[in-house]
């Protein structure tokens, strides 16, 4: 409107030229007001139309659009590779976990069977070492009958010997005074009674003959002593008996110490070896133990080490599992933004 006036103006002015003055001094300058308004015109008339900026306004947004769609792919496209970097690598922390722990179930496993194996073992030794100890009691208490055996007999060949050497002495004394003491009769005689019924009364242990059994007998019935050269016994038959049967007691003496001793070594060399094996028994169930208890201790850091082996791959595979859902959700979102666009 404003440029539709400054026309009209010029318009007039050119018009009305009455006066010389008018004429030479607004001439001019009405030329010049008409070709300003002239240019204002042909401005105008290259104006952007409204359509015209509708369509630069859709061309500049969908350069901006364009641009914010790189920009944004180039961020998926990083986001992506995060993705398949974390995924691979939670996915090759899994099956290392996986193989661990099979390595883990493996030697748990073994060390078990070994575990049970030296437990049945070391039962085998305790009853190994039980069945020593009761046989070496036995053996004691058996060796300790015998000896205490062994002592009344040698106590009853001791007397026997003893009985022996008093009647002999006393026989021998009489013998050499036969004048009629018959207090010596009496007293050899007393001493030979003596003899008989000790050994009479220990007969079975004496292991004697029929005959020597039998000759004691008579001994020991013979009838009191009188004059010297009326004896109802003869004295040195007595006498050769008596020292016969000394020998004999000597010699089974000798023979119950023999075997006295001999069994007491064949006892002490039993013991000896049965307590060298329960002491080997029981060295052998020590270690057993020890060693039982180490690989107990190995199993339960096998455990131990396995439950978080475990524990660590359940997290990754919870945090693989997060990053796969949010990395397909973010997929989706871009996609459908992609077709928006």
């Amino acid at each position: 409107l404003a440029q539709a006036r400054v026309v009209a103006s010029a318009l007039q002015i050119a018009k009305h030229k009455s006066a010389p003055m008018m004429k030479c001094s607004q001439g001019p300058m009405a030329l010049a007001l008409l070709l300003l308004a002239v240019c204002s015109l042909s401005t105008e008339a290259v104006a952007v139309t409204p359509v015209e900026k509708v369509v630069q306004l859709l061309a500049n947004l969908q350069a901006q659009v364009e641009e914010e769609g790189k920009e944004e792919a180039a961020a998926y496209d990083k986001f992506a590779c995060f993705c398949k970097e974390e995924v691979d690598d939670k996915l090759y922390a899994i099956e290392k976990s996986t193989a661990k722990i099979e390595k883990f179930d493996a030697q748990i496993e073994k060390l078990g069977a070994e575990i049970t194996a030296l437990d049945g073992e070391i039962s085998d030794l305790g009853k190994e070492i039980d069945r020593l100890t009761g046989e070496m009691k036995i053996a004691k208490e058996m060796r300790g009958q015998e000896h205490d055996s062994f002592k009344v007999d040698l106590a009853d060949v001791d007397g026997a010997i003893s009985a022996c050497e008093r009647a002999l002495d006393a026989l021998r004394e009489s013998k050499g005074n036969l004048g009629g003491k018959s207090e010596l009769e009496a007293a050899a005689l007393t001493q030979v009674q003596v003899l008989a019924r000790t050994v009479l009364g220990a007969g079975s242990r004496m292991a004697l003959s029929a005959s020597e059994m039998s000759r004691l007998s008579t001994v020991l019935a013979a009838g009191q002593p009188g004059k010297a050269n009326e004896y109802k016994y003869h004295a040195n038959d007595i006498i050769a008996t008596i020292e016969s049967l000394r020998n004999k007691f000597k010699d089974k003496k000798l023979a119950l110490e023999q075997e006295e001793f001999d069994t007491n070594s064949l006892f002490e060399k039993r013991q000896l070896s049965m307590a060298n094996e329960k002491k080997l028994a029981e060295q052998d169930q020590l270690e057993k133990s020890a060693l039982g208890e180490e690989k107990g201790e190995a199993k339960s850091v096998a455990d131990a080490d396995k439950d978080k082996e475990s524990a660590d791959k359940a997290a990754d595979q919870n945090l693989q599992k997060v990053l796969v859902e949010e990395c397909e959700t973010k997929a989706k979102l871009w996609d459908q933004r992609s077709q928006t666009r």
